[in-house]
């Protein structure tokens, strides 16, 4: 047995079932290892994209999956995927070759040689460069256990490629059990006690209620209190949208009903959120509104004003008894917090009236694609003005619908993620939603999705620039920057691909082409012009 071997037995063992990879020299061991192995390996056309696929996976499965690269060039073309797992939350192991730890040894300044584990250290819960085969299990062990703890991320491991080709003796060793604390009975009680002393509470939920697999408690607590709720973007689909409590979506740049709502509430109570969602300072006035905080993990001192209780533990068994606490306590929903239902529910509706104006406005393909897809389609949103859209517009049809990466918030995600999801899907369609700046990040892999043969849907917003900045350098320097680039010949670009492109025009025409029918191409390329006059970005 080689190293390479061992370092694969240990990722089996783990409940490693995927490795998305672009191999190179130093990784031809483990890649023969990874063949003969029961994981699936998935060839990508860039290693970001290979980070992305392994972080949707992990989003969707709640398991980690594993990303593979080379040393140098491909090691660094990782690093916006593994960043954005650690800072969405996602469990996810990047696997990295490397030079011979004679190399390694001699120091820095060797062709394609950088210290790798320094280079990922700012991005990971874990990164270690493995020396000796006796360091294999304990280490794969570990950095699993680091990955899917309550509070996940990424971690990284490099293989030295005279280790990986080494003969070794050695056998897995368990993952300590992810165990996810119980909430402290007196913390539960100071909670409860504030909140009932609350005469306008709010309750702003996060996408640690999905992790925790907690919807149900959180519906639970909200029918009994009455209290008013908002979401994060990432949390979306957490309460249905026609729920008389659901105030929609916290977080956009500027504001909206809904933060004048929670500007009105006397206190906060954030379930499931966590930091990297939103600046819980922003939320609470710099201290001036107090927060109580329940999760799996506890809030940084160091990232908000006025925790008056952190409540950490496991959300399903955290909500019943905080619910048992407050002893029927029963809040009607305020006035400001009514207003903004209503306030959101007539854009909502209003958007509808601009379906056959062209070009379309960002609400109107927002409706365009809600009125698309059913509970079982699963739809992943890039990075820019059109992110911002989705997450204010976007009525998700069943709790985790929508995945919106909005802790690196890095571009390039929904491409390559869409296709991680088809691999998954049993029922239903997957569609991305990207702008013409976003989608350019990883087109290639548009290639990947032909060759697995996967059904995907790719929906891009035209607008021919980046318009989300110039908009936010317009605002903040009164200057407006010339930030437009080329037109696409998107038919070409679908058909190099094997795709089939579908242009329109209106929103009427995007629902039309989100079609689900028999003769429906697998592979759809669809564009449409938008118009982000008026939007929240």
């Amino acid at each position: 047995m080689k190293g390479a071997d061992l370092f694969v037995t240990c990722l089996e063992d783990g409940g490693i079932d995927t490795v998305f990879a672009l191999p190179g020299e130093e990784t031809n061991a483990l890649m023969v290892a990874l063949e003969a192995s029961s994981i699936d390996v998935v060839l990508c056309r860039h290693e970001q994209a290979a980070a992305f696929m392994a972080s949707v996976h992990g989003r969707l499965t709640g398991r980690a999956a594993a990303c593979l690269a080379t040393l140098g060039p491909g090691a660094t073309n990782l690093l916006t995927g593994v960043a954005d797992a650690t800072l969405d939350l996602v469990p996810l192991v990047a696997i990295t070759g490397q030079g011979g730890r004679d190399r390694i040894a001699r120091g820095k300044h060797s062709h394609q040689m950088i210290d790798l584990g320094q280079l990922f250290a700012p991005v990971t819960k874990l990164s270690r460069t493995l020396q000796t085969s006796a360091e294999i299990p304990g280490a794969v062990a570990e950095a699993l256990s680091q990955a899917s703890m309550a509070h996940p991320g990424a971690v990284h491991l490099s293989l030295p490629e005279d280790l990986a080709g080494e003969a070794v003796e050695g056998r897995p060793v368990s993952s300590p059990a992810a165990r996810t604390p119980q909430a402290h009975p007196d913390v539960l009680a100071e909670a409860a006690a504030r909140i009932s002393a609350a005469k306008q509470p709010i309750i702003l939920a996060g996408a640690g209620l999905l992790r925790a697999g907690a919807t149900a408690e959180l519906n639970a607590f909200a029918a009994k209190t009455g209290l008013p709720l908002a979401t994060s973007f990432m949390a979306k689909g957490l309460l249905p949208v026609d729920h008389p409590q659901h105030l929609g979506a916290f977080g956009l740049p500027r504001e909206d009903h809904v933060d004048r709502a929670i500007a009105a509430s006397d206190l906060i109570l954030a379930i499931g959120l966590d930091p990297v969602e939103y600046p819980m300072a922003k939320l609470t006035s710099d201290g001036e509104v107090p927060l109580i905080a329940l999760g799996h993990a506890p809030i940084p001192r160091d990232v908000t004003g006025d925790i008056q209780a952190d409540v950490v533990g496991d959300l399903k068994s955290s909500l019943p008894t905080l619910s048992g606490a407050l002893q029927g306590r029963r809040w009607t929903v305020w006035s400001d917090a009514e207003t903004a239902r209503a306030a959101l529910i007539s854009d909502l509706n209003s958007a509808f009236e601009d379906m056959d104006q062209s070009p379309p406005s960002a609400g109107a393909l927002v409706a365009a694609l809600g009125q698309s897809v059913d509970e079982h389609d699963t739809i992943l949103s890039g990075v820019g003005t059109h992110k911002l859209a989705l997450a204010r517009n976007f009525t998700p049809k069943r709790p985790g619908q929508i995945i919106i990466p909005n802790g690196l918030a890095g571009m390039g995600l929904a491409l390559p993620g869409a296709i991680a999801a088809a691999r998954l899907q049993e029922r239903g369609r997957v569609i991305a939603v990207c702008g013409d700046g976003d989608v350019m990040m990883n087109v290639q892999d548009m290639e990947t999705a032909t060759r697995l043969d996967l059904s995907v849907t790719v929906v891009v917003w035209v607008d021919g620039g980046y318009g989300l900045i110039e908009d936010k350098q317009e605002k903040e320097t009164g200057d407006r920057p010339d930030l437009s680039f080329g037109t696409v010949d998107w038919d070409h670009l679908a058909r190099a691909f094997g795709w089939t492109h579908i242009g329109c025009d209106t929103a009427d025409d995007l629902t039309k082409a989100l079609g689900n029918t028999a003769s429906a191409p697998k592979r759809r390329l669809i564009t449409v012009p938008v118009s982000y006059s008026g939007s929240f970005a």
